[in-house]
């Protein structure tokens, strides 16, 4: 039998020496037919339906523990620990720090740390058995590979008779329950029929609200006090202000709760209060804006009348003002947060379309303005620092959002800009637990969900949630929940999912990055700008002289022959003048010899 062979020759200094791939057409090699004659003998079936046990099995193990004896024992323990500018006898003190310091990265990475070298440890110490095991700790779940979705979780109807437009939103720190206020926004809209209350509504229990507010004006703005959460202020249509003390309702049947306090309406907004921020202060102060040019704030301990001294009118100077609307500005919303802007700076947006940073410290009332932001071409409807990034704000107003670069002396210009919306834009927000989310409302009554961190062209997500306009949305500490309300009356909460809910791996730092180097584009496209500029301008005047030198007629031998007779006329002229002082020095030595010699000096006049 023969014996089959096969030889592959090959150059030795072709062995081992690299393949080097490069890109071809695509080449059909075979194609294989779907075959009819088979698709008769199989059976589609969708939906596929299997019956399943749907009770667990659980089996039943028993085992000795070794015996442990305990004894008690006393410890004393002294709290310390705390900064030297902290006070650990204040409470308040201890509180801000605290929530200061869990807001930093560090904090959850030593509290991670701890839980792994010691809780499991701790666990162990009495079980014979590992009950808590888990056997997949290097498998993370990933939360981006589901599609983001939102679901309707309750819905809050407005029991007026007469619908009107939720104005404003406030949630409980515990997100238990819900403030609305309620406000007819129309100019000279009120109908026979129209209450003015507004409700706080139980989560639990979203068929009847818990606790009427009674306010001697519709409410535009409402908002709970971050220290005691009895308390709650608000703004009516009037321009009056007022604080409420749950406490005080009266009764479990009486419903309702009159003003605890209120503002006299001759010191008062002479417009609408659009927007309430609760400021860092021992006292408790809050401040209001509005449609009258004034920024207002008061103090809970006398709400008569504002605070003189910290009233600012919404009028930037020339100097800051570049470009934009001249005289007083209106104001609709506010921007505040300590731990994010600092205690004493909040930001205005104004019906202009103009955003100002507004400093407390200032001296003078044009320091109180340090900046404007112009971009919009209609009114700013929210305006609000990025709750990790501190350094960039977003702006919701007219059919874009914008983001941009805050306290930057060269950058006035957004850094980002969302598309054109063919509705309008009514209010936005950026999410609490993820730097790279935020969410709007739009006048066709659609909520999106932006997701910078996987899109930037266009929202992730987008929710028709009324055939109504939405007019403001807010949602809760953690993120999970939303409340959008409309001009129809209704309030929606609604569950986000958790890809959308949840931080992402290292969200912060990519997303710090992605505005960091944004912010770093637009200063060199400044930079070149300016460059250009500065070229041309040159340019333009050395083509300037050059035809001023054309429409003289002169070329290079003209000048050449101008300079010649110049240079000789004034070599003429110095001829002359030599001749000139040889004439008078003769003259001179003439009469100094007459004189010497006693003779009569000649008149030559």
């Amino acid at each position: 039998m023969a014996e089959i062979s096969s030889m592959y020759q090959k150059t030795r200094k072709e062995f081992g020496r690299p393949v080097e791939f490069q890109n071809n057409e695509p080449e059909s090699l075979f194609e294989y037919l779907p075959n009819q004659k088979l698709k008769s003998e199989y059976l589609v079936q969708n939906p596929y339906e299997r019956e399943i046990e749907n009770v667990p099995f659980i089996s039943e193990f028993g085992t000795n523990t070794a015996q442990i004896e305990t004894r008690p024992k006393g410890q004393t323990h002294v709290e310390g620990g705390w900064p030297a500018a902290i006070d650990n006898t204040d409470l308040d003190d201890k509180t801000k720090y605290r929530k200061k310091a869990e807001r930093e990265e560090s904090y959850y990475l030593t509290c991670r740390d701890l839980f792994d070298k010691h809780v499991e440890r701790y666990l162990k110490q009495n079980n014979a058995i590992d009950i808590f095991e888990e056997y997949f700790l290097d498998q993370s779940i990933d939360l981006s590979s589901g599609p983001p979705s939102a679901k309707t979780v309750t819905v809050f109807q407005d029991p007026s008779p007469v619908k009107r437009t939720v104005s404003s939103l406030s949630w409980l720190p515990d997100a238990k329950k819900l403030a609305i206020a309620y406000c007819n926004m129309k100019f000279q809209g009120t109908v026979d029929g129209m209450t003015v209350k507004s409700h706080i509504w139980d989560v639990s229990n979203p068929n009847t609200p818990e606790l009427d507010l009674i306010p001697v004006s519709p409410l535009c703005c409402i908002m709970y006090s971050p220290k005691d959460s009895h308390i709650i202020a608000g703004g009516s249509y009037n321009g009056v202000v007022q604080l409420w003390d749950t406490r005080k309702a009266g009764t479990p049947d009486q419903k309702s709760c009159q003003p605890d306090s209120k503002s006299i309406i001759d010191d008062s907004h002479k417009d609408p209060v659009w927007d309430l921020k609760w400021l860092m202060s021992k006292s408790g102060e809050f401040l209001t804006v509005s449609t009258d040019g004034q920024a207002f704030i008061w103090d809970v301990r006398n709400l008569t009348k504002p605070m003189e001294s910290e009233t600012v009118v919404l009028k930037p100077s020339d100097k800051v003002n570049d470009g934009g609307p001249k005289g007083v500005l209106g104001g609709i919303c506010i921007d505040y947060d300590a731990q994010v802007g600092g205690p004493s700076k909040y930001m205005v947006g104004t019906e202009q379309g103009t955003v100002l940073l507004c400093n407390r410290k200032g001296k003078t009332p044009q320091d109180k303005i340090s900046h404007c932001y112009h971009g919009h071409h209609g009114p700013v409807y929210s305006v609000m620092r990025n709750p990790h990034c501190s350094k960039y704000f977003m702006s919701v107003g007219d059919w874009t959002v914008k983001l941009w670069t805050a306290e930057d002396a060269l950058l006035r210009t957004p850094m980002f800009t969302t598309y054109y919306h063919k509705a309008y834009l009514t209010n936005g927000s950026w999410h609490p637990a993820r730097p790279g989310v935020f969410m709007t409302t739009r006048m066709d009554g659609v909520l999106d969900v932006w997701d910078l961190l996987y899109r930037q062209t266009a929202p992730v997500l987008s929710v028709q949630l009324s055939e109504y306009s939405l007019n403001t949305l807010q949602s809760t500490t953690e993120g999970k929940h939303v409340a959008v309300g409309g001009v129809d009356g209704n309030t929606v909460l609604l569950e986000l999912s958790q890809g959308l809910s949840q931080l992402q791996y290292d969200e912060k730092n990519t997303i710090e990055a992605m505005f960091s180097r944004e912010s770093s584009r637009d200063r060199a496209l400044l930079q070149r700008a300016k460059e250009r500029k500065g070229k041309a301008r040159k340019k333009s005047h050395a083509q300037q002289r050059e035809a001023t030198d054309k429409e003289g007629g002169l070329d290079d031998a003209d000048l050449q022959e101008l300079t010649r007779e110049f240079l000789a006329s004034v070599k003429d002229r110095e001829e002359q003048d030599n001749k000139a002082q040889m004439e008078l020095e003769a003259k001179r030595s003439n009469l100094v010899k007459l004189i010497s010699e006693g003779q009569e000096v000649p008149n030559e006049d």
